[in-house]
């Protein structure tokens, strides 16, 4: 059984700004938090199909994953899938959904629920113990997020 949770931030900027810079691979390394580096896979402009290869320092080594979009609504919603057999993991299944809400002003409530599955049962049980981690992390990139874009004068 999958494992899913939810993690929110609150920012400073309009939803459309927000879903600029979660699309936006270039400007990554300039706010995520341990990005080692980005290679895009796919041409064409970002969009659903989409694919590029993530590389993150964790636990003191590099891991790579392949990400893919699969659900692209610009300033509402976006959705990627990781099929973690093509990256470090060797295993499993990712859904990253990222969620818009206009939140009053000129500010964007930024939801994402994470899937995990496919791990094994053992894995799975494990990373039930260890969700509080996972939701760390994740808030960490969120918050990082938004403290690039309220930085930026573009909001």
């Amino acid at each position: 059984m999958p494992i899913e949770f939810t993690v929110r931030k609150e920012i400073a900027a309009s939803p459309d700004r927000v879903f600029a810079v979660l699309k936006d691979l270039d400007s990554a390394k300039q706010w995520m938090p341990s990005l080692v580096g980005i290679e895009k896979l796919s041409p064409g402009p970002f969009g659903v199909g989409t694919q590029w290869r993530e590389t993150r320092r964790m636990f003191g080594s590099n891991a790579s994953e392949v990400y893919e979009v699969t659900r692209f609504e610009p300033g509402r919603s976006l959705e990627l899938y990781v099929d973690g057999t093509q990256g470090s993991s060797k295993r499993g299944h990712f859904r990253y959904r990222y969620l818009l809400e206009p939140s009053g002003g000129n500010a964007t409530t930024l939801s994402l629920t994470a899937e995990i599955g496919g791990m094994g049962f053992l894995l799975e049980l494990l990373g039930r113990f260890m969700v509080g981690g996972f939701k760390k992390n994740l808030l960490s990139d969120l918050e990082a997020m938004a403290k690039y874009i309220e930085g930026s004068k573009r909001t």
